[in-house]
């Protein structure tokens, strides 16, 4: 799936020349930028970018995890980006680590202009397509900004293309080297966002759908389910030394809880009569009692203002994800706003490409439409919000490579087939 060979010379120079494009435009832009892509202020520590690299120094000082702690230890956030940060910090020194993420993130997009071009070729069997759909990955401008954040995103989505790449390798050759990638990479995607976990159910669905046997699906389950309890397990040990309790992933889901569930930002209308136990404001409190309040709201919601809750858990999550760029900090005077034509572009062609694939019955797409189903459903409970959705934008760059190309194939097929006009000579 990975391999070059097969192209042409033409094409391998093509996709070098544009992941190496793309490195240099976001080393660039991060180096020229620096800090004023920033969040949040250093001074005030009032947004996750910034409080990000004062969690790395003091992993680095102490050893110890925290987040909005002070000194105390944290279960706020998954380790595995302090601790990518922390490591930056020790080579390159305090005033350099950022720097070098950033670097580093650069990296990453190159690489994953040409995971887009394998996805894609593997996904619609055409060199042609794929290429297509690494231009518009390379184009699409607010991976320029993700790239000089001090955020997670960059990174994820790295990882959630490799888990794509081994679901489709796994599936195409199963075996336990490529179910151990598929968990190996899953697993880096939980240590980010807890939001992964339920990812297996999707490889689940494919063997059930392709018949396999009972204990051929154990096995492979095995596989997974026991690199992860592996590659997890330091986290869950720490937990508990550290809290006396078992702790798979963070505990911090009552606020995003919260937030997802006030349709279109607003408690709704007698939610606090009927619990003035909330004191008029559901965000205070422990993680459990968040939790449960969002549970109440919802019931009500639905109860009250059905059809505006229906809305908002449905067209209101997808737009909240998808409708505009997640693009915080303006660069060479462009903003979300600026871009918001072309975003929707994006987003408006692959969901044709996606219709497409369904019209043409290409079977290998349903693998990354259901991860980003996947993906996209996973916060219908949750705030939905651009930041959250940027990960999955490369998926809509892949399905909307072949529905550019079928409308200009549809396009030029017309004007060869057009009639003539007839030119009319002027004798001399």
């Amino acid at each position: 799936m990975f391999s070059l060979q097969k192209e042409t010379r033409q094409t391998r120079i093509r996709l070098l020349a544009l992941c190496l494009f793309v490195f240099a435009v976001s080393c660039t832009v991060s180096l020229v930028y620096g800090d004023r892509l920033l969040l949040g202020s250093y001074a005030k520590m009032n947004d996750d970018d910034v409080k990000y690299v004062q969690t790395a120094r003091h992993l680095l000082e102490t050893g110890v995890l925290t987040y909005n702690t002070g000194s105390e230890p944290s279960t706020f956030i998954m380790p595995l980006f302090p601790l990518m940060l922390a490591g930056v910090q020790w080579i390159a020194g305090d005033a350099g680590g950022v720097a070098l993420l950033r670097i580093v993130q650069a990296a990453f997009q190159g690489v994953g202009v040409y995971l887009t071009f394998v996805l894609a070729r593997r996904t619609f069997g055409s060199s042609r397509i794929a290429m297509t759909a690494a231009v518009l990955l390379a184009a699409y401008l607010p991976d320029y900004f993700i790239s000089g954040s001090v955020l997670t995103e960059s990174t994820f989505r790295l990882f959630l293309m490799l888990t794509v790449c081994f679901l489709i390798q796994g599936l195409d050759k199963p075996g336990a080297g490529n179910w151990g990638m598929f968990a190996l990479c899953w697993t880096a995607l939980c240590y980010f966002k807890p939001h992964a976990a339920l990812l297996p159910l999707i490889p689940g669905i494919f063997w059930l759908i392709r018949r396999y046997s009972f204990r051929r699906m154990l096995a492979y389950t095995a596989i997974i389910l026991g690199v992860f309890a592996v590659l997890m397990s330091p986290w869950w040990i720490r937990n508990d030394e550290v809290f006396g309790r078992f702790i798979p992933f963070t505990e911090a889901a009552g606020s995003p809880l919260i937030l997802g569930s006030t349709a279109f930002g607003q408690v709704p209308e007698g939610f606090y009569d009927k619990y003035p136990e909330y004191g008029g404001d559901v965000m205070s409190g422990s993680d459990d009692s968040m939790a449960r309040a969002a549970g109440r709201m919802v019931a009500y919601g639905f109860t009250h203002e059905p059809f505006k809750y229906l809305a908002f858990y449905t067209a209101g999550k997808f737009g909240g994800l998808y409708g505009i760029a997640y693009w915080e900090r303006p660069i060479l005077g462009i903003t979300w706003i600026h871009y918001f034509p072309i975003h929707a572009a994006y987003v408006l062609f692959g969901l044709y490409g996606m219709w497409l694939a369904w019209k043409n019955k290409w079977s290998a797409a349903s693998i990354p439409f259901a991860v980003l189903a996947y993906f996209t459903l996973i916060y219908v409970p949750f705030i939905a919000i651009p930041r959250y959705g940027y990960p999955n934008l490369f998926l809509f760059a892949l399905f909307a490579a072949p529905a550019l190309l079928a409308i200009y194939d549809r396009r030029r097929a017309k004007r060869s087939i057009s009639p003539k006009k007839p030119t009319v000579r002027a004798d001399v």
